[in-house]
């Protein structure tokens, strides 16, 4: 789903200081969610010169914590007890991860199928910085 700002920048007729307005005017939650769903370089590049460095440096920040995670995921993947207990039964393994890594569960699951994106690790992001107090189980 793409905000007002995304839509507006997608469109063919984008007034660069308009744009600009609107970025401003947005609370961080919603910046977040458009690097999340990946269409904040598109905003960024609308956005007058002058002014990209609004969302760049924070884009710059996101991704740091999404390479923090992508890392602390090779880390996890790499290690000898965590091998051996994927080559077992899925719901003992299943329970290993719920039980050490109970954080990255959701990642480390994808991972294991052998289906995660950058997009996961980026939604892990956001939920980890606005999800609130809720443990979510995926």
């Amino acid at each position: 789903m793409v905000n007002q700002v995304g839509r507006y920048a997608a469109s063919e007729d984008v007034d660069d200081i308009e744009l600009m307005k609107m970025v401003m005017e947005l609370p961080e939650k919603d910046k977040m969610i458009m690097w999340s769903q990946g269409y904040m370089d598109l905003v960024i590049e609308k956005l007058p010169e002058y002014a990209r460095d609004i969302l760049e440096n924070r884009k710059n920040k996101w991704e740091d914590t999404l390479g923090f995670y992508r890392q602390q995921i090779q880390e996890i993947l790499s290690d000898e007890e965590f091998i051996k207990q994927a080559k077992g039964e899925r719901k003992l393994f299943a329970l290993f991860v719920m039980e050490h890594y109970r954080d990255l569960q959701s990642l480390l699951f994808a991972a294991y199928d052998g289906k995660i994106k950058d997009e996961d690790i980026r939604k892990f992001v956001y939920r980890r910085r606005f999800g609130g107090r809720k443990k979510y189980i995926h």
